[in-house]
């Protein structure tokens, strides 16, 4: 079988109405870029889709594909036309550009970049309407994955820990914060010579063409497919810790498993797909039958999609990884679905959380004799029994404290609201300790 129909074989069917949106289209048009599809197959599937012939032209003019099987220098467009075309296009103002080629073909040109990276342009044959314009438009992110395998991957990509650094650094809040350690992905990735997108540069979603590509976005998508992580599909950062003393059957057991992983000392990072929860388990099976069982913990973060959301999903492991350790209970697994008040206490910014817990627990914060007492008072139900026999106390000394926490809080313990806010605030505070602990 032919190249050609090999990959026709393989393409996913476009699970959508005979007039998809541009975000759906472009998910499709993805999935065969990730599947192998070079930029005829991907041309074809836009003109099929558009019912306009249309072509793909570098800045400098040069035909790269076409969908009516165009070629040669004859076909190439006009540079003076493109250039003009891509300005426009970066503008995002007015009817987009004709451009004509040295053949007197003519089509609207659709600009096809990322940040700094100008592939060139999409040119849709005229006369077009904006339907068809915002269906070429939503092809420009798998037209970029393409261009990729034309190019040398940069060393600094090549090692899966590295891109899990960058994912870890991240881009900057989307509300448009900056990225949090110096240098962030940018610099990780540019000492590969990446050539990455200047801040503030946009260019096409990767989750569907509708909005812009963050500073480094493009670069951590096809850096992550280079080994098997679709960060355009949700994801998930799993945190595993190693509880034992042999270290070297630790990092042995870390190179048996079947993805790669950034390994810092007694923890480890990589991203989950599919069903988190059951690879988490699987994760954790693995490695205790190398190095003992037991001995290891592992956690999930959130579900994310897209490069720029993957360092929220490495802040939430991290935290749930600290909150594990802690766990007096012997847990071994934590992914984020059952973290329990957890999953929106990590969103939460610290301060507020401090505030709460000052607000609700100040009276009993130094004391965590008391602390634990309402802990286990309010996971019984107010049973002095269970509370004697958890915490190895004599009744009347659950007693004696139950009444101290009343006082002292100046709450029912027991009443249906306070015991909501009691429990959000003792699990805040475990929250913020474990955070704390480093």
């Amino acid at each position: 079988m032919s190249r050609s129909g090999e990959l026709a074989a393989a393409r996913p069917r476009l699970a959508v109405a005979a007039a998809p949106s541009p975000a759906a289209f472009a998910q499709w048009l993805a999935e065969l870029a990730f599947g192998g599809a070079g930029w005829p197959e991907l041309l074809a599937a836009v003109a099929e889709r558009t019912g306009a012939a249309c072509r793909l032209v570098a800045e400098s003019g040069e035909l790269l594909a076409a969908s009516d099987g165009a070629d040669g220098p004859r076909c190439a467009a006009a540079p003076d036309d493109v250039r003009r075309a891509l300005v426009t296009g970066r503008a995002g103002t007015g009817v987009p550009t004709l451009v004509r080629c040295v053949d007197g073909w003519t089509g609207r040109a659709v600009a096809v970049g990322a940040g700094s990276r100008r592939l060139g342009a999409l040119l849709l044959a005229e006369p077009v309407a904006a339907g068809q314009l915002a269906l070429a438009g939503a092809a420009t992110t798998a037209l970029l994955i393409e261009a990729v395998r034309h190019e040398s991957p940069p060393p600094a990509v090549r090692d899966a820990a590295t891109v899990l650094r960058a994912l870890r650094d991240g881009l900057g809040d989307p509300t448009g914060s900056p990225a949090g350690p110096a240098g962030g992905v940018a610099g990780l990735l540019r000492a590969g010579g990446a050539g990455l997108p200047q801040a503030g540069e946009t260019g096409p979603s990767p989750a569907g063409g509708a909005g812009p590509l963050r500073p480094g976005e493009a670069e951590l998508l096809r850096a992550g497919a280079a080994h098997g992580w679709r960060l355009d599909q949700p994801h998930a950062v799993a945190g595993i810790a190693y509880t034992g003393a042999q270290q070297r059957r630790w990092a042995s057991a870390l190179s048996w498993l079947d993805r790669p992983v950034l390994a810092e000392g007694r923890r480890a990072w990589t991203l989950l797909h599919g069903d988190v929860e059951r690879e988490v388990t699987r994760l954790r099976v693995r490695l205790d039958q190398i190095v003992g069982a037991g001995q290891v913990r592992v956690v999930a973060g959130a579900l994310v999609t897209g490069p720029a959301r993957t360092a929220a999903s490495f802040r939430d492991a991290d935290r749930l990884l600290r909150l594990l350790l802690r766990a007096p209970d012997e847990r071994v697994e934590l992914p984020f679905g059952q973290a329990g008040l957890a999953q929106v206490l990590l969103a939460v910014p610290d301060e507020r959380l401090r505030w709460f817990v000052h607000r609700h627990l100040g009276p009993i914060a130094h004391r965590d004799d008391l602390l634990r007492t309402l802990d286990c008072w309010l996971a019984t139900g107010g049973s002095r029994q269970a509370v004697s026999e958890r915490l190895h106390l004599h009744r009347n000394s659950v007693g004696y404290r139950v009444g101290l926490i009343k006082r002292l809080l100046g709450v029912d313990p027991l009443d249906p609201q306070t015991v909501a806010v009691l429990r959000t605030a003792l699990a805040a505070r475990e929250l913020l300790a474990a955070s704390e602990a480093g």
